[in-house]
């Protein structure tokens, strides 16, 4: 339990808006029992007071799709082999040698690395798509779920919330056996899998239910994943349409787009209950149907790959939630991600401020993509993603002191920072009202 606490700063976010001379009065529970400017609350601050001082109080913000183990690949994909082919694929090649190296402890490591990154760069909550399970060989280790309790571990060690989105892996495509290295991905079958998931929720653990890919996992083992989540109230996350490839080889399996075929299997019958990954490659018959669910959007890494530019407006026009993801973890600045996402979105219309908010600022849309967008994706909007009463007090505290925001106004720094700044300028998280970094 963390010790009632008023914080104080020079501005921060209250109930998604900018204020100056920011209070918080955090109680016992981690939980925001009042939040304003100073002036505006009558009652007593707590006997502990944190100020931190000429600081900016943003929202813990939510990385909704990380693969941690693939922070291990960081630096070792950008130069081209002799008869590597400059594609998302021939990344994938790589990627899968990383992933069939790794023992247990190593899986700790490099998880407990990323997610110690994570809450230095100011995010309080991460949903890890976690898909290596088994052996390199495919065996089971004594324990099925060895490596989900390594990440658990890891996330417990450094202090971040944890959403488990468990990845269901069942085939190389239509018609294909696992390869030999994605053997490890996959569960005997989707009631194995879901014997795998149920132990874990037995034991407290935050999971979601992550059907990888519709080139991944088949039409009938989709449907019943998706009534489980459903069922469950859980968190229903995949890929979708990364690739041109992918929404190829869909059509010439199920005769429809990737989004079609979730839609068919019932994956988006709760409203705000499916998150698609990517959707780069939508078009307006998908948007259409992700109207009333949310999108993740990995800026950085779809960049990196190659993916192409996701329409960020037209989703928002629809409706559909968004939120961000780190993902391959190359870069992990959610700050950057946001940024990308506007810049993009720039890019492919030739049009500026295209996410602004209905005041007509990008940095507040960019906030709550980055922290209340990621809740809602997470199934935590209830008491996360937001400075406000009633919810967690988990927050990334921006020093305005740096020489980068030399001769800026408090009330633009969000302006700044959302627009041109990076995650290296949070020097205090606080998680559940406690300090962590």
């Amino acid at each position: 339990m963390a010790e009632p606490t008023t914080f104080l700063a020079e501005g921060g976010f209250v109930d998604d808006r900018w204020t100056a001379a920011v209070r918080y009065d955090v109680d016992e529970r981690g939980v925001v029992v009042r939040a304003g400017a100073r002036t505006d609350i009558d009652e007593p601050a707590f006997a502990r007071t944190r100020d931190f001082g000429r600081c900016l109080v943003l929202p813990g913000m939510i990385d909704v799709h990380s693969h941690a183990f693939q922070r291990a690949i960081r630096g070792a994909t950008q130069r081209r082999g002799a008869a590597d082919p400059t594609t998302f694929w021939s990344w994938r090649t790589a990627m899968y040698d990383a992933a069939m190296r790794l023992d247990p402890d190593q899986v700790h490591a490099i998880t407990r690395l990323a997610f110690a990154e994570m809450l230095r760069a100011g995010i309080t909550c991460v949903g890890e798509f976690h898909y290596l399970h088994h052996r390199p060989d495919g065996g089971s280790y004594d324990d099925p779920n060895e490596l989900s309790w390594r990440v658990v571990r890891a996330a417990e060690e450094v202090g971040i919330r944890l959403v488990l989105l468990e990845v269901f892996y069942a085939r190389a495509g239509a018609g294909e056996p696992p390869l030999a290295e994605q053997r490890r991905f996959c569960d005997r079958d989707v009631d194995a899998y879901l014997a795998r998931v149920d132990a874990l929720r037995a034991r407290g653990v935050e999971v979601g239910i992550a059907p990888h890919s519709v080139r991944a996992v088949g039409r009938a083992e989709l449907r019943v994943l998706a009534d489980y989540a459903h069922a469950h109230g859980l968190p229903l996350h995949v890929h979708v349409s990364e690739q041109p490839r992918e929404n190829e080889e869909c059509r010439e399996e199920h005769g429809c787009t990737p989004m079609e075929l979730l839609a068919d299997v019932g994956a988006l019958v709760r409203p705000r209950g499916f998150t698609a990954v990517h959707a780069v490659h939508i078009g307006d018959r998908d948007r259409e149907l992700l109207a009333d669910q949310s999108v993740c959007a990995c800026p950085t890494t779809e960049a990196d790959l190659g993916d192409g530019i996701m329409a960020a407006s037209l989703l928002v026009a629809r409706g559909c939630n968004l939120a961000l993801g780190s993902d391959s973890n190359a870069v992990i600045d959610l700050v950057q991600e946001a940024r990308l996402l506007e810049m993009g979105e720039r890019l492919r219309t030739g049009a500026r401020l295209c996410l602004r908010s209905r005041e007509g600022d990008v940095a507040s849309t960019l906030v709550g993509i980055a922290a209340a967008g990621g809740a809602l994706a997470l199934g935590r909007a209830q008491d996360l993603g937001r400075l406000a009463v009633g919810s967690q007090f988990d927050a990334a505290v921006v020093g305005l002191h740096h020489p980068f925001f030399s001769g800026i106004a408090p009330e633009r720094a969000p302006d700044a920072l959302l627009t041109a700044g990076t995650a290296e300028f949070v020097e205090h998280v606080v998680v559940g009202g406690r300090e962590r970094s």
